[in-house]
Parts: structure tokens; C-alpha cells; sequence
């Protein structure tokens, strides 16, 4: 039985204001997200990736971010929510990890204050109560002597513990998306390892759908059931894990791949796709990873691809009309 979506985007169009001219950073980005599903978002940095992941909690600067399209949860609109609606499902229906934990917790506040603070908005409960709640969430992620971390400040806290504090913060009112942002980025190899059972572990005792938004392939392939690959601020490949980290069918993808270390093999040098992603709004038409793609031939540098069915998965290539490349998967060994 196919579970039902409980996020969708569609064809989701993010810009910001500079002086007279408009930006463009996300062009025509449409996913879904499903119940009890974990999906990763996957790119570079500069793709577009944590910008979306901010337009779907509503936290774009309203002077500056212009959204169209559609973002639509448990089929409500959420575009044309105000900022008091906005309040009332933010945190409490859709919660966000942030990339940073350090700047994202208040350095003036205990911990316990800033993870009562999240029930006590959402909710009727009283201090008591939302004390209790708050030991069992920190108890919950693993960290230990609970009741003396609510008296202590973030600065006094591992940066392992500040990630578990923030995910404890954002699983406070169960709710029913979790946004994750890079959540394991300047993490060492332990705690990120730790920290990434713990989200499978969220998503399976709880049925939390998670958003992971990363730039590493090795938590894509750790955590998600399926992925999503975004390049200058379009979705350049989409589908089940094992369809394309198996079977990739967008060069960028296999560029991607190939450039992730082989403790197998000794190189000499590691590989690494060529050129830099284009800054927004810089082209203006073709394929926007013509520039940096050894494919590329004269019609990616005329014609935008659409996102085109390539075998089991979606890929924004014109030669995912051909059957993709010659041999996919010899591609990415190189």
C-alpha cells in the first residue's frame, strides 16, 4: 500500500531582490515528500538546497525572497499562509534541524528554557509539564545526566550534544515533517554516525517524514529511501537510493559519485568535476551543467532539458532520451 504524501512542491520558483533586478536561485523545483518516508536532497554547495528547505518552514525574508509555485501540506496551501499561520504549524507540525547548532541555540538562555519554550507555545501545558516533556526528549537522543543539562548554556555543551539538544528541540510536539540541514556538518566521523542512527531511529519508532538536506552522498546513502540531486537550482536526478547510486543517469550525478574517495583503489589524485557551480541567475539558456560536462554536446548549449523518465528514476538530461550513457555504472568506477 503506498503511503500517502504529506508534502509536496510544485514547480516551486525561489528569487531575491537586488536593487531593481530579481535573482533566480530555485527554478521550477516540484518533489514529494511521504509518509514515514526519509528523502535526501543532494548537491554542492550554492545548489539551492537550504533555500528551499527555508521556503517550505516559511522563513524567507518577505522584503526580499520572491516565492511562486506551490508548497502544500496535508493539502493546504501553505504560499498564501500569513505569519501568524505560519507560527501555528512551524515547530509544531514541521520542525527544522539548522546547520549550525552553536548559532542556532540562544548563547543567553539554558537549555532548558529554550526546549520548554517550544511546547509552551504550541500548547497549554504548564512549566511542570513541559519540563517533564523536555527530560524525556533529551533522554530520547542519548544524552546523559538529562535534568543537569537543562541548568547548562550551550557554550558548555560538545558540539555532539548541541546537535542532539537541537534535535530534541525540533522532536518536542511530535511533529509530523522533520527538516534536516546539513545535520551532521563539522561533526567527527563517531558522533555523526551516532547522529544519523538517531534520525533512522526517529523515523522509525516515531513515522516522522525527514527532509535531508546534505552535501554528502556517504548520508544519502546511510539514511534516505530516496534522493534528490539539485544543481544551480534545478532537480537534475531523482529516485530510489539504490536506482541511482546503481544505475546513475545525469552526469553531474556521476561526477558526484565518482569523485567519493575508494579505500580499494590507491590514486594518485582524487577525482573532481571540473569548473564551478554558475553563479544564480548567470545562464541564461541551455543545460545549465553544460559548461562542466564532458558529454555535452550542441544542443545542451541551446535547449534546457525537461526532467525526463530515465529507466526507474527522473534525470534533466537529453541523453536520458537515448537510454542515458553508453554504460552508467562503468562511468562512475572511472
Amino acid at each position: 500500500m503506498e503511503r500517502s504524501v504529506v508534502l509536496a512542491a510544485e514547480n516551486l520558483n525561489i528569487a531575491f531582490s537586488e536593487g531593481r533586478r530579481e535573482i533566480p536561485v530555485v527554478s521550477g523545483v516540484s518533489f514529494h515528500l511521504r509518509e514515514g518516508e526519509i528523502l535526501g536532497i543532494v548537491g554542492e554547495s550554492g545548489c539551492g538546497k537550504s533555500v528551499t528547505s527555508l521556503a517550505l518552514m516559511g522563513l524567507l525574508p518577505k522584503r526580499t525572497a520572491r516565492i511562486s509555485g506551490s508548497i502544500r501540506f496535508q493539502g493546504e496551501e501553505l504560499t498564501e499562509y500569513s505569519e501568524s499561520s505560519w507560527r501555528k504549524i512551524r515547530g509544531n507540525e514541521i520542525s527544522m534541524i539548522f546547520q549550525e547548532p552553536m548559532t542556532s541555540l540562544n548563547p543567553l538562555f539554558k537549555v532548558g528554557d529554550q526546549l520548554e519554550e517550544a511546547l509552551r507555545v504550541h500548547t497549554k501545558k504548564s512549566r511542570k509539564q513541559a519540563k517533564e516533556q523536555a527530560l524525556r526528549m533529551l533522554a530520547a537522543v542519548g544524552l546523559p545526566r538529562p535534568e543537569e543539562l537543562l541548568r547548562e548554556y550551550p557554550h558548555q555543551l560538545s558540539g555532539g550534544m548541541r546537535q542532539r539538544v537541537m534535535i530534541a528541540m525540533a522532536m518536542m510536539l511530535n511533529p509530523e515533517i522533520l527538516i534536516a540541514d546539513e545535520p551532521t556538518t563539522a561533526l567527527d566521523v563517531t558522533i555523526q554516525a551516532q547522529i544519523l542512527a538517531l534520525m533512522k531511529e526517529i523515523n522509525e519508532k516515531m513515522n516522522t517524514s525527514i527532509l535531508m538536506i546534505t552535501h554528502d552522498l556517504g548520508v544519502v546513502a546511510q539514511t534516505c529511501h530516496r534522493v534528490m540531486v539539485m544543481y544551480a537550482g534545478e532537480i537534475v536526478e531523482e529516485g530510489s537510493v539504490k536506482e541511482v547510486f546503481q544505475s546513475p543517469k545525469h552526469p553531474y550525478t556521476i561526477g558526484l559519485l565518482k569523485s567519493i574517495p575508494n579505500t580499494a583503489e590507491k590514486k594518485a589524485r582524487l577525482y573532481s568535476i571540473p569548473g564551478q557551480v554558475p553563479k544564480p541567475g548567470s545562464i541564461k539558456e541551455g543545460c545549465r551543467f553544460a559548461a562542466r560536462c564532458e558529454h555535452a554536446f550542441d544542443r545542451c548549449a541551446k535547449e534546457s532539458p525537461e526532467l525526463l523518465k530515465a529507466g526507474n528514476h527522473l534525470s534533466r538530461c537529453f541523453l536520458a532520451e537515448k537510454g542515458g550513457l553508453p554504460d552508467d555504472r562503468a562511468a562512475v568506477k572511472g
